[in-house]
């Protein structure tokens, strides 16, 4: 548990590393024999930590290693058809909500033709275009529905590419030859994260004033798309009702939820449906903080409308439902409150940003102002 005291912050920090980039530079150097990056290190965030022991259990001897993935998805759908396209046939540990999201299973992988819904995870996606380089054979991959989160697919064949992996992409999804060999990238490091930096522009938005350092302005990350959506909401203060589409960027639906709860205007959340299978029902955790915080939410199937408050939040005790990006969420809505808010379970943010809280806490100072939406938000490139 931890209270916050009310109140924009100022000063400065750095972005943590982007798990999303570092899972699969993790995965593309093991493929390539090279296992320098498995040894842990102070940044890593839990999901990080669960893929470098995955990767360690699948290179020992054994055809059937125990694979403890945590709660971290990534891990579970990337490593599955990869351990398959090794002839290995794993033990799967998983924490949290991770057994009942959807997964897909291989007891063997061979050359051909595979079909996916693309509305679900671009993550089976990922996890197939790791593996089937490595067959004897080409494959192809072929989406039944439009892919969703297109732009974690694009950071995957970046990495790929850098690993000296062809693959060809279609109109309909990929053509992949076989028998290809990875090379290390070891001297390629993690982007700094979006998705952890995404907090820390909502708090700018929210009247803030921090220094955010250590990201790439060239990033293929989805989550960088913050400052667009961040920017369209300030440009509508006091106009048009807003609507943001967030099926590709869906891991900023929440503090992007906080932020439209402060402006004086209606905003228009689409593409939700899938937020219901994270590591919380996303749509209910937020309709329950935004009411905590005092403001009215109407939800659907897919989509979700703020009506915003034009005010500061009211204070009081907030549960993170054991997501890491809800605590945050909830951190940021406490620079507009006027009380002190608590949380329950702030460890839980380690998932992806263990030092978010400390940074919250240590690193940044109270600034005392209540300006919402100010006109310029701070930021470094590298």
């Amino acid at each position: 548990m931890i209270t916050l005291q009310p109140g924009a912050r100022r000063g400065r920090v750095i972005a943590p590393p982007s798990k999303s980039h570092e899972h699969r530079l993790l995965i593309a150097d093991f493929l390539a024999g090279d296992m320098r990056r498995i040894g842990a290190a102070p940044t890593d965030s839990d999901d990080v930590r669960a893929t470098k022991r995955c990767l360690l259990a699948l290179s020992l001897d054994g055809d059937m290693p125990l694979l403890d993935c945590g709660e971290s998805g990534s891990t579970r759908r990337f490593l599955a058809p990869v351990a398959a396209a090794l002839g290995k046939r794993p033990v799967w540990k998983t924490a949290g909500r991770l057994s009942s999201r959807p997964q897909m299973d291989y007891d063997e992988i061979k050359p051909g033709d595979f079909e996916l819904d693309g509305n679900v995870s671009s993550q089976f996606v990922t996890g197939l275009l790791f593996a089937l380089p490595l067959l004897d054979g080409d494959s192809r991959i072929r989406f039944k529905t439009p892919l969703e989160s297109v732009g974690y697919v694009d950071l995957t064949l970046r990495v790929l590419e850098g690993a000296g992996i062809r693959i060809e992409k279609v109109d309909d999804g990929f053509d992949v030859p076989g028998g290809q060999k990875y090379v290390s990238q070891h001297d390629t490091m993690p982007e700094g994260d979006w998705s952890g930096a995404a907090f820390w522009y909502a708090m700018n938005s929210l009247g803030s004033d921090i220094r955010i350092d250590g990201l790439d302005f060239r990033s293929l990350q989805p989550d960088s798309v913050v400052r667009d959506f961040l920017g369209r909401m300030e440009a509508a203060y006091t106009s048009e009702t807003v609507t943001i589409d967030v099926s590709g960027s869906p891991d900023i639906f929440p503090v992007l939820s906080v932020v439209a709860a402060a402006r004086n205007g209606n905003t228009v959340f689409v593409g939700t449906k899938r937020l219901r299978m994270k590591e919380s029902d996303r749509v209910a955790a937020m309709e329950d903080v935004l009411g905590r915080f005092g403001v009215k939410v109407d939800a659907s199937e897919n989509e979700f409308s703020v009506h915003g408050k034009g005010d500061r939040f009211s204070g009081g005790s907030f549960e993170s439902f054991g997501d890491h990006r809800i605590a945050m969420s909830v951190a940021v809505g406490a620079t507009n409150a006027d009380s002190d808010v608590t949380i329950d379970d702030e460890a839980c943010a380690a998932k992806s940003y263990p030092g978010f809280f400390e940074d919250f806490q240590n690193r940044l100072t109270l600034s005392w102002s209540f300006t919402i939406f100010r006109e310029a938000m701070t930021v470094s490139p590298l």
